[in-house]
């Protein structure tokens, strides 16, 4: 989908006139006038369901309560969800986790120095650092399967170790590597590149509302996540622990920036839509969860 067709739901859905969408898009009024026939059918449903979304959140945190749970896939005994989603791409190998080190920090400097930095020096990462990066915050040290269970073991705490949180990474600027859009394998402890094109920079940019440390960031950690793997043993509570998990991701994250003399912003302002197209991912049985900028002091 044209990413500005997301743009211009949102501007619509947020009270903007076709002035000034089309001056925020530089559309004249008769390309306006075309997305309005074209996607009539889905601002309508949006209109159609903004009572529920005025409610939702407070709904999600009762009915989410365990007194309304029943018995979930895995106790009906269906079968169990893959612990890692296939992907195809070119692989890139990252430096080994046992090779990896910078020197000590004690965990109390690294909390009491933790910041959300938003201003980065042009320093790349280095390919030790960015495998640094993603060993604390991804990597899988263990992986156990069988007809009844496959699960992973990481440096980050999740729900019954169902760990549905994925990691993509938007590299801008690592040592070794080209620019473009990653997904990070927490097994094989590789990246396998999704996107090089000069596109996918723009589109993730835009997708995270322009934010400028998006642009000047080192590399942007994209996160999704995959809520069967959580909700196959929980049911609909485990949509609350895949949000617990995203932050247990994004805190290990911080504080291992610290460790590589980098900082880390962690960002909730973004338009889902955009980029789980992006990642070329449908939006409900995997959606975008959390972002990170993370560059150089």
């Amino acid at each position: 989908m044209d990413p500005r067709t997301f743009d211009y739901i949102y501007l619509k859905n947020h009270g903007a006139s076709d002035e000034e969408i089309g001056k925020e898009l530089a559309l004249s009024l008769e390309d306006i006038q075309l997305m309005e026939e074209t996607l009539r059918p889905i601002l309508k449903e949006i209109e159609a369901e903004r009572p529920k979304a005025q409610s939702i959140g407070t709904d999600f945190a009762r009915l989410t309560s365990n007194v309304y749970a029943q018995k979930s896939d895995q106790e009906l005994g269906l079968l169990r969800p893959d612990a890692i989603k296939a992907r195809s791409g070119e692989i890139f190998s990252l430096p080994a986790v046992g090779k990896l080190d910078f020197g000590q920090i004690s965990l109390q400097d690294a909390i009491s120095q933790r910041r959300s930095l938003r201003n980065y020096s042009e320093e790349p990462l280095s390919l030790e650092e960015l495998s640094f990066l993603l060993y604390c915050s991804s990597w899988s040290r263990d992986f156990r399967s069988n007809e009844r269970m496959e699960i992973t073991f990481r440096n980050v705490p999740s729900a019954g170790s169902r760990h549905p949180i994925e990691t993509f990474v938007n590299v801008r600027r690592v040592t070794g590597l080209k620019p473009g859009l990653y997904y990070y394998h927490p097994i094989k402890h590789c990246l396998i590149l999704i996107d090089e094109s000069p596109a996918v920079q723009t589109r993730i940019l835009e997708g995270c509302f322009s934010q400028e440390m998006i642009q000047t960031a080192a590399a942007n950690f994209i996160y999704t996540a995959l809520p069967y793997r959580t909700t196959w043993r929980y049911g609909q509570r485990g949509y609350r622990y895949i949000y617990i998990d995203a932050g247990h991701v994004g805190q290990n994250l911080s504080l291992a920036a610290e460790a590589v003399g980098a900082g880390a912003c962690m960002i909730g302002a973004y338009l889902d839509e955009a980029l789980n197209d992006v990642l070329k991912i449908d939006g409900t049985q995997e959606f975008v969860i959390y972002v990170a900028a993370v560059g150089k002091k």
